[in-house]
């Protein structure tokens, strides 16, 4: 019985042996793994330490960039805002300027008063009816004239309370005399009406009235446009009147046959109709 226990010992020695052997080797193979785990791990949370580092560096920059634009803003909108008190202020104070003189327009008393440059002025008064045209001193005369008319009277015009001077600036070339004819040989804008129509342009005053008379060199047509003031008070009118129809004196419609009248708003309409007469016919 001895041996055989002393069998069953050995026996179970070596298998006890074994089975630690084989848990040594997997606890082994358990520990390098977890070892390789914790190294990954540290690695990556070392990773999302450095990324979130950064993102925070980038959030503080768009902060300290946010802040910096805001602050700009608000410099700019406090500019603006002192630009706008002082063109409001400036608006206001040429509102009461504007007030003051047609206060003392509507007045109509004689007074002194002193223009832009400084020199002083006289006010014609209301017993005075004149027209009256002149021109400035020789060293502006290249450039314009400036042509000074007082208006009529209470004498001659019930409806006026006192005299009004109006200043109109013009070219040299559009100067026009006191007897109606041209002061220059040649008129820049003439020339381009003339071009732009296709027809010559001249003057031709009747009376009071102005009178311009356009004609067509190719096939000899020539009215006449009078400026009629409306009686209305209106919108001031044109009278058309036909001198030569030339070779149209066969084709031209029947409207150029006789004598119109029409506001000045019509005149593209009018001259759009006779270019298309002339270029269908020429």
């Amino acid at each position: 019985m001895e041996a055989l226990y002393a069998k069953l010992y050995d026996k179970y020695t070596k298998l006890k042996k074994k089975k630690i052997s084989e848990f040594d080797e997997i606890n082994k193979e358990q520990e390098e793994k977890f070892l390789n785990f914790v190294s990954a791990s540290e690695a990556l949370m070392q990773h999302l330490r450095n990324e979130n580092k950064n993102l925070q560096e980038i959030v503080e920059n768009l902060r300290n960039e946010m802040t910096s634009i805001r602050s700009s803003r608000d410099d700019k909108c406090l500019e603006y805002q002192k630009l706008l008190m002082e063109e409001e202020q400036k608006n206001k104070t040429l509102s009461e300027e504007v007030v003051k003189l047609k206060e003392l327009v509507q007045e109509g008393n004689p007074r002194n008063y002193e223009d832009q440059s400084g020199r002083k002025q006289e006010k014609e008064t209301p017993e005075t009816p004149r027209v009256t045209t002149r021109s400035m001193r020789k060293r502006s005369r290249q450039s314009e004239d400036m042509v000074e008319t007082d208006m009529v009277s209470p004498r001659i015009s019930k409806h006026h309370e006192a005299t009004e001077t109006l200043l109109v600036s013009q070219p040299q070339c559009c100067k026009t005399s006191y007897n109606g004819s041209n002061s220059s040989a040649s008129c820049i804008f003439q020339a381009l009406t003339e071009h732009l129509l296709g027809m010559k342009l001249s003057t031709n005053n009747e009376g009071e009235h102005a009178c311009i008379v356009a004609s067509h060199p190719t096939s000899g047509l020539s009215f006449s446009l009078t400026l009629v003031n409306n009686s209305t008070g209106e919108e001031s009118e044109l009278l058309y009147k036909v001198v030569s129809l030339g070779t149209f004196e066969r084709v031209a419609p029947e409207w150029m046959k006789d004598v119109i009248k029409f506001s000045t708003s019509m005149c593209p309409v009018f001259f759009e109709r006779v270019a298309r007469v002339t270029k269908l016919h020429c």
